[in-house]
């Protein structure tokens, strides 16, 4: 469980132009998944977790009402449960932008950040639990790809849509990261880094899967930085290139505290005003950026603070044979700073962790989360003696068939001889005879007349398919009457003169 005092941030988004015709008449947040609002399910996350506060972040005003009245309906009367507050910004703003203008409301010491499109099962606490162990600016999240981009990717051509994320040998610590709209063919590795831990591994197996732990110093660094707008293409690399700059500056801003607590007189000691030594995070005579300090009040390290102090009280500490341990043995080479970056990496084996970027991944996680052997653990639904969701008011024609990992919403009517497969329909959707629907989402409402074949396909809140029409590989708008007898291949389908976002 986490501590009460830490607050959350979901970036809900706002009517999504990916995800068209989805969201014709819907907001990203509110499009069902296993009939169930998508926000629903990051919501979830938090609340499992043990935050009480969550601030829901949601671009333009419209969207955000939307979301604001169904968080209303769905939480009131439910003492102890999640409280949110929902806040809209303009149309234009990047996940960064969006943090950044909600950082008045954030008063924990550390917070959580995931999209509001997050589907999961990775414990939000044990994430909050290995920030707070190792003091970490930044703790993020990563799933390992369930198909490697190599795969999909022509001979010669770079990977499209993929993170370059690079890691320390105990993949523990984040060291480069680098988004493909900036990456291209070329991809630029701060070399102290490399030297700094002799290994690094760059992969595009990887996906960011929006889940972070901050701490309030990424609020300061978005604040002296207002062009940082994305979290993924602006921010993250950001921090991986000058992460060990800011370590060096905390080292020094700490030790000038210590030093000054420990010797609050050692001004008095020294003749004259101390001499400078450069910006703060300045190794070794070479300066980082920053303001300045001196030698006595920030010793660049333990050995010279020491060193410091038998000067003062003049002591002696050389005794005969000393020097003998330095003479036979060479000093030994000093450890790799720890990261102010770390990560968690999961794999498919591992947990569940999926996000709705696309009409596509729409579809696959509906079919996910109402499979019991995946994901349908997420939606708290409780499967049948079939391992299906069939509720009591759902009516089942004669030699009808619905299969495992399919769910049906309240007042579903199937007809006679019909089938459904890896499917989810929502409430009061009605099936002819001889009916296929495989791999689809049926939205509420959604009327499929006798003989039509639905495949690959989402249907959209009350759209209505003829006789004998045959889907695949469709998106069908709300609304939208799809003529029988026609087969459709691969199309979007909405009713003419549909505005498109």
């Amino acid at each position: 469980m986490v501590n009460a005092s830490y607050q959350a941030v979901v970036l809900a988004g706002g009517e999504d132009q990916i995800l068209y015709p989805l969201t014709t008449t819907t907001v990203k947040a509110l499009l069902p998944v296993a009939n169930k609002p998508l926000i629903s399910y990051p919501l979830r996350t938090l609340a499992e977790a043990g935050l009480r506060s969550a601030i829901v972040v949601v671009i333009n005003e419209r969207a955000a009402a939307c979301v604001r009245e169904w968080i209303a309906a769905e939480y009131a009367g439910s003492p102890g449960a999640l409280q949110c507050e929902v806040v809209s910004v303009p149309e234009g703003y990047g996940t960064a932008d969006a943090l950044r203008s909600v950082a008045s409301r954030i008063t924990s010491p550390s917070f959580v950040v995931l999209s509001g499109d997050l589907l999961t099962d990775v414990p939000v606490g044990a994430l909050v639990a290995q920030h707070n162990l190792h003091a970490a600016m930044a703790t993020m999240l990563l799933a390992q790809r369930k198909v490697s981009p190599a795969s999909e990717t022509k001979p010669g051509k770079p990977p499209k849509n993929v993170d370059y994320i690079g890691l320390d040998p105990s993949r523990q610590h984040l060291l480069f990261y680098a988004s493909s709209p900036d990456a291209l063919r070329d991809l630029k590795v701060p070399l102290p880094t490399v030297r700094r831990y002799g290994t690094m591994s760059i992969s595009s197996n990887f996906i960011d899967a929006h889940l972070y732990i901050f701490n309030r110093s990424v609020l300061h660094i978005l604040a002296d930085n207002p062009k940082l707008s994305s979290l993924r293409q602006d921010m993250l690399p950001y921090l991986t290139q000058h992460q060990f700059r800011i370590r060096n500056q905390q080292l020094q801003q700490q030790r000038a505290l210590t030093a000054a607590q420990q010797s609050p007189a050692s001004s008095l000691l020294l003749p004259g005003p101390p001499e400078p030594v450069g910006p703060v995070g300045a190794v070794g005579g070479r300066a980082t950026g920053g303001s300045t300090t001196s030698l006595m009040t920030a010793p660049s390290s333990e050995v010279e603070a020491d060193g410091a102090s038998d000067m003062r009280f003049n002591l002696v500490p050389e005794l005969p044979g000393s020097h003998f341990m330095t003479m036979a043995h060479g000093p030994s080479a000093p450890a790799a700073p720890e990261s102010l970056l770390r990560v968690q990496v999961v794999g498919p084996e591992d947990a569940y962790c999926a996000r709705v970027l696309d009409v596509q991944a729409y579809g696959e996680v509906n079919r996910e989360v109402a499979d019991p052997g995946v994901a349908l653990k997420l939606s708290g639904l409780k499967p049948g003696r079939f391992d299906n969701i069939v509720p009591p008011s759902a009516s089942l024609g004669n030699k009808s068939t619905v299969a495992a990992g399919c769910i049906l919403g309240e007042g579903c009517v199937v007809g006679d001889k019909s089938s459904i497969k890896r499917s989810v329909m929502g409430g009061g959707c009605r099936l002819g005879a001889n009916v296929k629907v495989i791999n689809s989402v049926l939205m509420d409402g959604v009327v499929v007349a006798d003989g039509a074949h639905v495949q690959n396909s989402v249907l959209c809140k009350g759209a209505a398919v003829q006789a004998g029409a045959t889907l695949k590989d469709c998106q069908v708008g709300a609304g939208c009457t799809v003529a029988g007898g026609v087969e459709y291949k691969g199309e979007v389908l909405v009713i003419k003169g549909a505005a498109t976002r």
